[in-house]
């Protein structure tokens, strides 16, 4: 009987171990990785992985996919982050929240971006939240209905 006790009690604690309701963000965004924007999305449900409607032309995926060296974002554990487009450069500071998957940016650009660069900077800035993994980040705006998507650089999507 006392095998048994123990057994459960083994069983229980390690169910209430499992159990965690928040992000492991050291995982998420500062494992060393460099993200690529793969493309920005409208969803009526953030949480719906199936539901999403893609907001870029074919031009656009095509300029950003064949430009792995741009386009990228990395966020460092110390709260730092750095960034580029095709054509400017961008640093600052992140931080995120993994009970409620907040998430808040603060970036200087080191000119005015434009064009495809304007919306990945301004989708970027825009961020208020966050749904990922060690293998896809999405930052999502403030109402949670339109997302920028990233991949680890090198991932063919």
């Amino acid at each position: 009987m006392k095998i048994y006790q123990l057994f459960l009690t083994l069983l229980f604690a390690f169910s209430l171990g499992s159990c965690n309701e928040e992000d492991d963000i050291m995982e998420i965004f500062a494992n060393g990785q460099t993200w690529h924007w793969s493309g920005s999305y409208d969803t009526p449900n953030w949480k719906d992985n199936n539901k999403s409607t893609p907001t870029l032309d074919r031009a656009a995926i095509q300029e950003i996919n064949s430009k792995q060296e741009m386009y990228i974002i990395q966020f460092s554990n110390d709260g730092t982050v750095t960034g580029r487009g095709s054509d400017f450069t961008f640093n600052g500071t992140w931080s995120a929240n993994g009970k409620d998957q907040s998430f808040h940016i603060n970036l200087r650009s080191n000119k005015t971006p434009s064009g495809l660069d304007a919306t990945f900077y301004q989708e970027i800035v825009n961020a208020q939240f966050y749904r990922g993994d060690s293998q896809l980040i999405r930052l999502f705006n403030g109402t949670k209905n339109h997302y920028i998507q990233f991949y680890p650089i090198g991932f063919n999507n």
